[in-house]
């Protein structure tokens, strides 16, 4: 007879410790499966965590030991390149130290295995394992529920199962719940060079901050386009640990159709002129690779449970479509899951519309809103790249006439036919308007409701028979 548990956890990344914790505080007995020889073992490393919603899950993270060495980004340099790279459009954005306090740079190898002891503290049982496969009771019929896990260790059983395995989760395809294909992945590779700490420190212009962090003020720029394939690239110098991370994403969609070779697009990163003297003299030590979903043209699964299974972080396609945050969403999601498992447990209710609320919340909330493909759509399908060109002629147009002593009345009236070109790829990307719309309308519902103000509502208006 396989081993029962309360609740089986796949996976012990941000996502599924914090489910596993959330449970096991509760006293839930909880089976926590890695299929790495460690959590965080198969990692890419270096990453990001927020500050916030990590202490309240872990408390006690802001001050681990793993944060030693580590650096803190003072600002953001982004830039959009055209015409095969030479020229570069974006923002340089430097808040200060203050604000960026809560994005804290990590090792995912380091904190991945630090969340893991935090779960097991609480009761939850670690095994590494690799799951292989789902167990079913009625499978294939309408009444069909998911009652565990296989796994090369043996067969595992719990009335609920969260997997948290991320981005091409064989246990969301074997349930039919997700199957994502090249618009959805994007291929990350990094480079770690050994550098001297001194020197790295001279070449970031580091401070210490008040709270004894070391700063650099964004001094690299991170280099995204689209051309052939949409890429993204950075570079991170770590003083007190004396290594350069240099990070380089391309999109498999496009990677593919143009045949793209992801490690030549990272040796023309490494010859751009910051990244170029942020590792001068430096050595290689390795590489490494990870599948993520960033610039993310398809969005959240439609669906992200079944009687007996929750969908978490990556292995739901959660990640921000956008801005690839997503660590910050599986450890909110991670700890409503185990929540909801305890509750299940509480109540002795483990119904299918138990595992719908689930999703019904995170509908409901901030992660739901921030489901925004289209603007991955815009940013890749050449559009975003029209908009840039039709800036740089414009801007280039008015310098070259008031060179000339043309009147700026007049440079408008020259401006305006070279925006229209550009005026159907903006018509067609809305979204984030039409999505900042709905969300408002939803938030202010109940005062317009209660005013009046809301379609079909009207003040004192009567009420229908029955209530």
């Amino acid at each position: 007879m396989a081993p029962r548990y309360d609740l089986i956890v796949v996976g012990a990344g941000p996502g599924g410790t914090a489910a596993a914790k959330a449970a096991a505080e509760r006293k839930l007995k909880v089976l926590l499966l890695e299929r790495g020889r460690r959590p965080g073992d198969k990692q890419m490393s270096g990453s990001y965590l927020f500050r916030t919603i990590t202490e309240e899950i872990f408390p006690g993270f802001e001050q681990a030991d793993f944060h030693k060495g580590q650096i803190r980004l003072g600002g953001v340099d982004f830039r959009w390149m055209l015409d095969n790279d030479e020229k570069r459009h974006g923002i340089s954005v430097a808040p200060g130290a203050d604000v960026m306090r809560n994005w804290m740079t990590v090792y995912r190898n380091e904190t991945d295995e630090w969340f893991a002891e935090q779960a097991v503290r609480a009761g939850a049982e670690l095994k590494t394992a690799l799951v292989t496969d789902l167990l079913w009771e009625n499978e294939g019929t309408e009444s069909a529920r998911v009652r565990g896990v296989v796994t090369a260790a043996g067969d595992f059983e719990a009335p609920a199962t969260i997997d948290a395995s991320g981005l091409n989760s064989l246990i969301a395809e074997r349930a039919g719940l997700a199957k994502w294909g090249v618009d959805k992945v994007m291929l990350g590779l990094k480079y770690i060079y050994r550098v001297d700490g001194e020197v790295l420190r001279q070449r970031l212009q580091t401070y210490m901050d008040s709270d004894g962090v070391e700063v650099d003020w964004g001094a690299t720029q991170m280099l995204c386009g689209s051309n052939p394939d949409h890429f993204g690239a950075h570079a991170t110098g770590m003083p007190g640990r004396g290594i350069v991370s240099i990070c380089f994403y391309s999109a498999l969609k496009e990677m593919v159709e143009a045949r793209v070779n992801i490690h030549q697009r990272a040796q023309w990163y490494l010859t751009q002129p910051t990244c170029r003297r942020l590792i001068e003299g430096g050595e290689f030590i390795y590489c490494d690779f990870h599948a993520l979903a960033a610039g993310d043209m398809v969005g959240y699964v439609p669906k992200s449970y079944l009687p007996g299974l929750l969908l978490v972080g990556d292995a739901g396609g959660f990640s921000q479509p956008v801005d690839n945050f997503g660590a910050n969403v599986a450890l909110w999601m991670g700890r409503m899951a185990g929540e909801l498992c305890a509750d299940m447990k509480t109540r002795n209710d483990y119904s299918e519309a138990m595992f719908a609320r689930y999703e019904e919340n995170w509908r409901n909330s901030w992660v739901g809103e921030d489901n925004v493909p289209e603007i991955s759509v815009f940013m890749r399908d050449g559009s975003l790249n029209q908009v840039f060109k039709t800036m740089d002629d414009v801007v280039s147009y008015a310098f070259a006439c008031k060179w000339e002593n043309t009147s700026y009345p007049s440079i408008i009236l020259g401006i305006v036919p070279k925006i229209l070109p550009v005026l159907p790829a903006l018509m067609e990307a809305p979204h984030l308007a039409k999505r900042a719309a709905e969300v408002g309308l939803k938030k202010a519902s109940p005062l317009m409701q209660l005013l009046g103000m809301w379609p079909g509502t009207a003040p004192n208006a009567p009420k229908p028979k029955g209530e």
